[in-house]
């Protein structure tokens, strides 16, 4: 049948310059099924290959032929264990030909539902490495071909021609990997970069806003025209709004803490519609697909809420002429398979959080700047390009991962994995309601900003304490070896001494001592550990008088003493 099968010196140049030229294992296995159908009347072939040296199966990258749709479906991975066909090519046994696969006792289950008939199946690998497998076939009624020994060199000629060619893609393959996981690292290092410039920008411009706040306060509490209240007004109402930004920066250099609680994220997506529906205009269809059985989750809800916000305004942008949002939760794992084909991800159990609009999409371009801060395709003053960095930044703290596919004309989708695992909660901050208290004890408060420490020594003395005003925690500890005080206001981060280690040298001296700690960086700048076994108590910048005022009042009234540092 067809051309004669013995390898000869025209047909090898000839096919060795064809297999030079191919570009992808598609072509390949296209160039190689002509030659099989040609020389055999083989109907279909295949190619398999071992990804990584440690491979303990071969993976399905390429088939050709009117079988090749149920081929994909029913062995997209042919694992070694237990397939002594599969061992043996590994080892480089080979080329091995079964002339009828019905004939065979033993005949595996998937060549049963396959009907495979005659199979050849040749080793490629390049040196002592095993690359894959290349191999062709007929099925069902087309019946068994008859392959001698004579065709057995020429088989091997064409696979060793064939392992130059998929070594070469092989190798562009995991350069390709490389290249895009390098560039994802890049980009996290930048987000993280730009995190950390974004909070200590925050730390500053807090306690800004913190005098900023009270001395507007202070004013209020005076003597006003009209006109001068419309003006106080104004500008609290800024002062309110830039609080509100710099909140922002915080979360995107993850210094805001997250509240940590068990959460049913059905519960959380479903209760956050209702919000979500006043942002989005009736041409817009939304549905929310919820996963069943989900597990609980250990997240901030508030945050996943801003995440949410931020998403689907996003969608809502890509869609002014209307389309479809949809929301769709499910449990999944992250493993050894998916991270060969997403770089990117980290294994694991997860739950599954994607939000897809069908709005204009994104060119590549686009989607690999998506998460940088500042970052926007809006016109100017219609976007100021934190909402997805603040998004990426928040979705990392939860120890997650989110990930962005986007064609343009077809639509976006966002994919959020947060952990199914156990996190450890934190839970800082003052919760006290009720009238402002006042009191008469001893303070000591230490802030390394004048402006804030005088806002704090006012207030206090306003409300009837007795106060001492240091600049640094090595004064405190001076201040504490000469008299004792009720209570220390210590800033988490000061030059000379912080806020930590001026306390553990504080409560060497004197034990039953209490603490209040206050910080512009959020709830990072002191280790949530170190708070909780402490018992300490933590008020974050910009706070107004009457936050300060019941955070003193707690942490003086806490009937409970300070705890070990361990």
């Amino acid at each position: 049948m067809g051309r004669d099968r013995r390898p000869d010196t025209g047909w090898l140049l000839a096919f060795s310059r064809e297999l030079r030229h191919v570009d992808g294992y598609d072509q390949l296995v296209e160039l190689v099924g002509e030659e099989l159908k040609t020389r055999f009347g083989l109907t279909n072939a295949w190619l398999y290959v071992f990804e990584q040296e440690e491979d303990e199966h071969a993976v399905l990258v390429a088939v050709a032929g009117p079988k090749a749709d149920q081929i994909r479906k029913e062995l997209p991975v042919a694992p070694i264990a237990g397939d002594w066909l599969i061992a043996a090519l590994r080892r480089d046994e080979g080329p091995i030909i079964i002339p009828d696969a019905r004939a065979v006792e033993g005949n595996p289950d998937v060549a049963q539902r396959l009907d495979n008939r005659t199979v050849v199946n040749m080793p490629i690998g390049v040196v002592d490495r095993a690359l894959g497998i290349l191999g062709g076939g007929t099925f069902g009624d087309e019946g068994p071909v008859f392959i001698d020994a004579e065709a057995v060199p020429y088989l091997v000629h064409l696979a060793n021609m064939a392992s130059v060619a998929v070594a070469r893609l092989v190798l562009r393959a995991r350069e390709a990997a490389r290249l895009k996981l390098q560039a994802r690292l890049a980009q996290r290092q930048r987000l993280e970069a730009l995190g950390l410039l974004a909070g200590g920008v925050a730390h500053d411009f807090n306690n800004l806003l913190l005098v900023i706040r009270a001395s507007l306060g202070f004013i209020g509490e005076g003597p006003l025209i009209d006109a001068q209240r419309g003006d106080l007004a104004a500008a609290q109402d800024a002062e309110r709004s830039a609080t509100a930004l710099i909140k922002k920066l915080l979360m995107l250099g993850r210094h805001d803490a997250p509240a940590f609680e068990q959460a049913d994220i059905n519960q959380v997506v479903g209760d956050f519609l209702r919000v979500l529906e006043r942002v989005i205009p009736a041409t817009i269809q939304m549905d929310f697909l919820p996963g069943a059985g989900l597990p609980r989750l250990t997240i901030d809800p508030r945050q996943l809420e801003q995440v949410l916000m931020n998403l689907v305004l996003n969608g809502r942008d890509a869609m002014p002429n209307g389309g479809r949002l949809s929301l769709e939760t499910q449990q999944v794992v992250v493993n050894g398979e998916y991270r060969r084909a997403h770089p990117w991800a980290n294994a694991g159990r997860y739950v599954l959080l994607t939000i897809a609009d069908s709005g204009c999409g994104m060119p590549p371009a686009v989607v690999e700047r998506v998460f940088e801060p500042f970052f926007t395709t809006k016109p100017m003053g219609e976007g100021t390009g934190l909402g997805l960095a603040i998004s990426w930044g928040i979705v990392h703290r939860h120890g997650g991962m989110i990930h962005c596919y986007s064609e343009v004309g077809v639509g976006t989708s966002f994919k959020i994995y947060l952990p199914a695992g156990e996190q450890a909660a934190i839970d800082v901050g003052t919760k006290i309601a009720g009238p402002v208290p006042r009191g008469t004890e001893r303070v000591l408060a230490a802030d390394d900003q004048e402006n804030v420490l005088a806002v704090m020594v006012r207030v206090l003395s306003n409300a009837g304490y007795r106060v001492t005003g240091v600049s640094n925690g090595a004064d405190a500890v001076a201040a504490a070896e000469k008299e004792a005080f009720d209570l220390y206001i210590l800033d988490a981060v000061m030059p000379v001494m912080g806020g930590r280690e001026a306390c553990e040298r504080i409560r060497s001296a004197r034990p039953a001592a209490r603490f209040l700690f206050v910080s512009g960086y959020g709830g990072e700048a002191m280790v949530p550990s170190f708070l909780e076994a402490s018992r300490y108590d933590m008020i974050s910048k910009p706070f107004d008088p009457d936050a300060l005022l019941r955070a003193v009042r707690a942490t003086l009234d806490a009937s409970s003493k300070p705890g070990s540092l361990g």
